[in-house]
């Protein structure tokens, strides 16, 4: 099995938008950086509300799901909401314990 990444959130350098767009509402603020999941440019994105917020969010019904939907599932499921984290061109599914961890 492949290693997986930890990445310490220090090591992110977040680009925040300064354009209103994705965080027209107001109290929210959002950006991206580079997570070294791709070979170049920024592929991790953050949008994040100033307090915690109703959210609500749809997952896959498929029987076979990554750790990090099981992880936000179980974290939308405690309530409120106060981030969202996206990364790009990372598809590793059956990753198992080591991919929870990782992902918690």
């Amino acid at each position: 099995m492949a290693p997986v990444a930890k990445i310490s959130p220090v090591s992110f350098s977040f680009h925040w938008l300064s354009n209103r767009g994705v965080t027209a509402p107001l109290g929210f603020t959002a950006g991206s950086a580079r997570g070294a999941i791709k070979t170049e440019g920024d592929d991790v994105a953050l949008v994040l509300a100033s307090q915690g917020t109703t959210a609500a969010a749809v997952f896959t019904t498929n029987q076979v799901k990554a750790a990090p939907v099981l992880v936000s599932a179980e974290n939308l499921a405690k309530g409120k909401a106060r981030a969202i984290i996206v990364n790009a061109g990372n598809a590793n599914c059956c990753t198992g314990s080591r991919g929870l961890e990782g992902a918690r």
